[in-house]
């Protein structure tokens, strides 16, 4: 026999002095108390009620959409002065040559930029 064996409890291989006959536990595992293992506790989980979402206050009643292109201040400088030419030249397909400058003078406000230079000055509003 050898003189080396392997505790069946410890799993350690000890010399054979340390075994009783052909015990397969050895004399330090039956005289040394196991320290006792706790049991991991349950795993506690607790799912929260879901809460009540407010309700969304109630919208109004959309009005007329206006067009994208009329609306003041959206593009760039050169976009809304072409913008604006367009919108003239569209108006002046039925007007006049002359009434040019004053319908492109308009346009150019209802984009918010400033008249040309070359617009003449406005007339005096009479009654």
């Amino acid at each position: 026999m050898s003189g080396w064996r392997k505790c069946d409890s410890c799993r350690k291989v000890r010399p054979g002095a340390e075994f009783v006959g052909t015990a397969t536990t050895c004399q330090v595992c039956l005289t040394v108390p196991r320290a006792v293992r706790k049991k991991a506790a349950p795993v506690k989980r607790t799912q929260a009620a879901p809460r009540r979402q407010p309700d969304p206050p109630a919208a109004a009643a959309p009005g007329p959409r206006r067009p994208l292109l009329g609306s003041v201040g959206s593009g760039d400088l050169e976009v809304r002065e072409r913008r604006a030419r367009r919108t003239a030249q569209a108006a002046l397909a039925e007007a006049h040559p002359e009434e040019f400058e004053l319908l492109l003078r308009d346009a150019r406000q209802a984009e918010g930029l400033r008249p040309s230079s070359a617009a003449p000055p406005l007339p005096p509003a009479s009654a």
